[in-house]
């Protein structure tokens, strides 16, 4: 039961924690006390560092991923979450007006795509675990469970796949926007409720699993609001000036933005796993007095 190891371990650094409160709001009160956790976890978990590393992966890793399986499954799932979540249309790259998707280059490099899934594909679920290691404090994952790695992997790609599909849903009148923003915030949720369970072996029990779902769609889906305003305008500009370039800087730097939000759900949801209040009691669940 290593959701009940867990529970006890947050409750014994609770129970640390009060007994060297000292004065000051940040130290003499639970709430100052959880605040200061999350400042404390986001520092030591270096959220700037590893979003740029998840970043890189993300780019380098999982979009190459759903690209080949756009290639060769005829569904233009690539086209759509590119189109929807980094705010350029990825046909309009074609120099000759054709989609580059269905270019027989990309078709070559759906192969690649494929390939990287048996070979490299994994490097963006293995940066993930790292970043739940250095959260949680759960044991690296081995070679007897490097199905995990790929079974994120792929769990993560269709979610993103699935989100490009709630643009369809924009075609509701009235209510088809707000629909859609749900759609793709239920997505996030599941996914980054699986990811997690899958990364950690199950260490983390179901309340953090939930918690840590909604809190990372809720800035998933926030910070495609925003992109919808700001990424058009900055696509625009820095394919005026630096061409294909400036669109892969772009995405890079929009891919930081959600590595930022996904690293930082987790460690705040740690922090609040650590709350003395009711909030931090509720995360933990009941834990065994005998245990403690």
């Amino acid at each position: 039961m290593r959701s009940v190891k867990l529970s006890v371990a947050l409750a014994r650094e609770v129970s640390v924690a009060r007994a060297q409160a000292a004065s000051g709001w940040l130290r003499g009160t639970p709430y100052g006390r959880t605040v200061r956790r999350v400042l404390e976890g986001l520092a030591q978990v270096q959220i700037v560092d590893r979003s740029l590393a998840l970043a890189a992966q993300i780019f380098t890793s999982l979009l190459p991923v759903i690209i080949a399986a756009s290639v060769f499954s005829g569904w233009h799932t690539a086209a759509k979450t590119i189109s929807d979540q980094f705010g350029f249309d990825s046909e309009s790259l074609a120099a000759d007006g054709e989609s580059t998707l269905t270019d027989p280059s990309i078709a070559a490099f759906g192969v690649v795509g494929l390939l990287m899934i048996v070979l490299g594909g994994t490097s963006f679920t293995r940066a993930l675990a790292r970043v739940y290691e250095a959260i949680w404090k759960v044991p690296v994952i081995g070679a007897r469970d490097a199905w995990r790695w790929l079974a994120a992997l792929i769990a993560v790609a269709v979610a993103a796949g699935l989100v490009g599909q709630t643009r369809e849903l924009t075609q509701i009148r009235y209510a088809g926007r707000p629909l859609a923003l749900l759609g793709e915030a239920a997505i996030w949720a599941c996914v980054w409720m699986l990811a997690p369970f899958l990364l950690t072996k199950g260490a983390l029990t179901g309340r953090l699993l939930w918690a840590s779902g909604i809190l990372t769609a809720v800035g998933l889906t926030a910070v495609h609001v925003a992109g919808r305003v700001v990424l058009p305008r900055m696509a625009t500009n820095a394919r005026e000036h630096f061409g294909p370039l400036g669109l892969a800087f772009t995405t890079v730097s929009w891919l930081f933005v959600m590595s930022v939000v996904i690293v930082g759900a987790a460690s705040v949801v740690k922090a609040l796993a650590l709350d003395e209040t009711a909030v931090g009691r509720y995360l933990r669940g009941p834990v065994d007095k005998d245990r403690e």
